[in-house]
């Protein structure tokens, strides 16, 4: 049984993370490759309204995050989005996640951002991470919606 350390690194991603990055995404529910990452990670890194967060345990990336800073149309003021939020199954219910959340809303002060946004599947194994946000003072605000072109 793993258990959880007192201390994680949080980091900006970068190229050597790509492999890692693919099998988050892909534990999320996203299949896809090192080679797809790449080409994504090359487009969102030229960005800077986009940031890639990393948390490390003993140097093996055991979570991410992919956020914006966005400006509002609704209102003055700029928001976080969180696009992208996994945690390794292997390294789930120890807090990590948490600390995550925690690293970004600290991101957000520092940005000036007045709100912190995220989408999450209606799908049933996604109850449990729409229960750990709102845990976390997250509310169920609004649904989303897609049109693939």
């Amino acid at each position: 049984m793993m258990t959880a350390r007192q201390q994680y690194l949080i980091r900006d991603a970068n190229e050597g993370d790509i492999t890692r990055l693919s099998e988050l995404i892909t534990e999320l529910g996203y299949p896809c490759t090192a080679d797809e990452v790449q080409v994504r990670y090359a487009n969102i890194s030229k960005n800077s309204d986009y940031r890639t967060l990393v948390i490390v345990d003993d140097e093996f990336v055991v979570g991410m995050a992919g956020l914006t800073h966005q400006l509002w149309y609704e209102k003055n003021g700029t928001y976080i989005r969180i696009h992208c939020f996994v945690i390794s199954k292997d390294h789930r219910g120890l807090g990590i996640g948490k600390i995550l959340i925690r690293a970004i809303e600290h991101w957000a002060v520092e940005t000036g951002a007045n709100a912190i946004v995220l989408s999450s599947g209606n799908r049933d194994e996604r109850l449990i991470a729409h229960q750990f946000y709102q845990d976390l003072g997250y509310n169920l605000k609004s649904s989303g919606f897609i049109k693939e072109l």
